[in-house]
């Protein structure tokens, strides 16, 4: 029953440098550990992310992302998020700040660094989080905020809305729309449908969608 409970704020992996595995948050428990995929069609193109997160203690983790689109390795984001909670009853928040860096695992010589800074909250019955990061030429913002559905019976279904807005060489551009995901136990499922409210990015066209599913321990 702890471990549900802590599991009340797995969600989020919308942007691949941004959000962190599993879902964002979990595991919260000394030396757990978790592994995702998840699965984003967007410009025309689809690409498989197979992530993975060990959490020494609720503040300190670590964290892998790798990208395989047409049956090659894309460059891999290695990064450590560190945060700070603050529990009040059933209401927990917490600031995070997450370094990062982009390996050229996928050919080339480029090192990428970069860093996220994030808050988030969650009660019984709402969840938000707000996430602002940069890496190389990025800068981008991203808010997710929604109710949480208890069944009491350690299952959960939180329906959000999220805002992410992105800036880069190649433009700028804010994608909106509903993410659904829900939640037993120990496994998570993810469905996420973004489309283009302000699209001046000439690297993107359409819309964003995925699905993921994540496992912790």
């Amino acid at each position: 029953m702890k471990k549900v409970t802590l599991l009340i704020g797995l969600l989020i992996t919308a942007v691949a440098q941004a959000h962190q595995p599993i879902m964002d948050m979990a595991p919260r428990w000394n030396g757990g550990y978790g592994v995702q995929t998840r699965v984003v069609n967007a410009n025309d193109r689809t690409t498989t992310f197979v992530e993975g997160v060990y959490t020494f203690k609720p503040s300190v983790r670590m964290t892998l992302k790798v990208p395989f689109a047409s049956g090659e390795v894309g460059d891999a984001i290695f990064a450590v998020p560190l945060k700070r909670y603050y529990n009040q009853g059933a209401f927990t928040s917490n600031f995070g700040f997450t370094p990062q860096v982009r390996m050229p695992t996928g050919g080339g010589n480029d090192w990428d660094l970069g860093a996220s800074f994030s808050y988030s909250s969650e009660s019984r019955r709402l969840y938000q989080l707000y996430d602002l990061y940069t890496l190389d030429d990025v800068v981008g913002f991203d808010a997710n905020a929604g109710p949480v559905f208890a069944d009491g019976n350690g299952s959960a279904l939180f329906a959000l809305w999220d805002v992410s807005a992105q800036k880069s060489d190649s433009g700028e551009r804010i994608l909106s729309g509903p993410v659904l995901m829900y939640y037993r136990k120990n496994v998570i499922l993810r469905a996420e449908f973004k489309y283009p409210v302000h699209d001046k990015d000439s690297a993107w066209d359409g819309n964003y969608l995925s699905f993921g599913i994540g496992v912790v321990y």
